[in-house]
């Protein structure tokens, strides 16, 4: 996604295959994260020879809690229910560890991700 965002016109397509290398993804398994981000409209594609993919939404509009939540839903569910005597607690301490993920989560954006991935040049 941050690959993307880089290359990001709101009308160029990345080649799945120029993903793959830059990224160091297996091209098989890029395939699989992608078709998820396509189900879930983050990302869309073109066919053919000159096909690809590219963002849906401006990289300033996709959160990295989106990205989450469209690849790992179940990461930031709710616990499941804890039984004993320490399950309250245990229930408690997860709730509040996802609240903070989320929010963390919610406050970066591709966009930010994309710049902080930009090389530096000294002079």
């Amino acid at each position: 996604m941050v690959h993307l965002a880089r290359k990001y016109d709101a009308r160029s397509v990345v080649r799945a295959d120029d993903i793959a290398e830059s990224e160091a993804i297996p091209p098989s398994f890029l395939a699989q994260i992608l078709h998820e981000l396509k189900r879930s409209g983050l990302v869309t594609s073109r066919r053919g020879k000159t096909g690809g993919w590219r963002l849906t939404q401006a990289p300033a509009e996709v959160t990295l809690l989106k990205v989450v939540e469209a690849l790992e839903p179940e990461t930031l569910g709710m616990p499941g229910e804890s039984s004993g005597e320490s399950g309250i607690a245990v229930t408690k301490a997860w709730v509040a560890i996802q609240e903070v993920t989320r929010e963390s989560l919610s406050g970066r954006t591709l966009e930010s991700m994309a710049a902080a991935a930009e090389p530096m040049f000294y002079i």
